[in-house]
């Protein structure tokens, strides 16, 4: 891997897997993913692969993950150098319990103002779930850890024609309506965010159920209010939640109004949690 040599394994999956490695000349920790050798000689998942550098790299944001260039190893395996990530994926975090409010508003101020940045550059995620948002031990945001943007496998450019097969991408769990008829838009990113923070909040994502009953959930029923699952839920921030979840993409906020509207409520939620404290 040219001037990388890996270290350790992180993690594995279906297409390969990501290694720490360390930078020789300096010695900086950094992230490989390789693609499987299985899958080096196929035009579509190397371009896929590749992809996910020339999208995550157009917004330059601190909440986006950082991944520095796409190369081939000296025995021809594609592969990406990425910023090395200390800590965990919300969805680890919320395996182990309730997360409290204040770390929720938080943590969706932070990817909502990311993924307006992609949007601005005309990215489309399209798979913002609990296990593409990974949590930094060793990086703040206030007083809390800083979140950050990952994995852009599936995500496209809003001017990006349609496939020909129709295909759909995504995570049935937090797609938006649209997004199940293969025409995910910006507003398909907002869905799967309010879909997010519903979980957090309530502890399962809005519907549930087999690929045909979360397919007509998602395009049909109304999603229940969060505050009849979990006593303290803000109004607005039910509301807000409420309408990233509406059905017609033109009724959802923009996420660059989301990431504003989120990044109040977080300062109203860590000064009334200040004065909590000091009381």
């Amino acid at each position: 891997f040219g001037e990388y040599e890996v270290v350790a394994p992180l993690a594995s999956g279906g297409m390969g897997g990501v290694y720490l490695a360390s930078h020789v000349p300096t010695g900086d920790k950094v992230a490989l993913k390789v693609l499987d050798p299985h899958f080096a000689d196929h035009p579509e998942v190397v371009t896929r692969l590749y992809n996910e550098h020339a999208l995550a790299s157009r917004a330059h944001h601190p909440g986006v993950v950082e991944i520095r260039c796409a190369a081939r190893s000296i025995d021809n395996l594609p592969y990406l150098v990425m910023e090395y990530l200390d800590g965990e994926t919300i969805a680890q975090i919320a395996e182990r319990g309730a997360v409290d409010l204040t770390s929720i508003v938080a943590f969706g101020a932070q990817i909502a103002s990311a993924v307006a940045a992609l949007h601005a550059r005309g990215v489309v995620h399209r798979d913002l779930k609990p296990e593409n948002l990974f949590v930094c031990s060793d990086r703040r945001w206030g007083d809390l850890p800083a979140v950050k943007v990952i994995d852009f496998g599936v995500s496209r450019l809003t001017d990006e024609p349609p496939p020909d097969d129709a295909s759909i991408a995504g995570t049935p769990a937090y797609m938006a309506p649209e997004q199940w008829h293969g025409f995910p838009v910006p507003a398909s990113d907002v869905y799967a965010l309010g879909c997010v923070l519903f979980e957090l909040i309530t502890g399962n994502p809005p519907f549930e159920g087999s690929l045909p009953e979360l397919m007509n959930k998602h395009c049909e029923q109304r999603p229940p209010r969060p505050s009849w699952l979990r006593a303290g839920v803000a109004p607005d921030l039910e509301r807000m939640i409420l309408r990233a979840l509406a059905k017609e993409p033109a009724m959802r906020p923009s996420m660059e109004q989301l990431a504003a509207e989120l990044a109040e409520l977080a300062d109203i939620a860590m000064a009334s949690e200040t004065l909590r404290m000091a009381v």
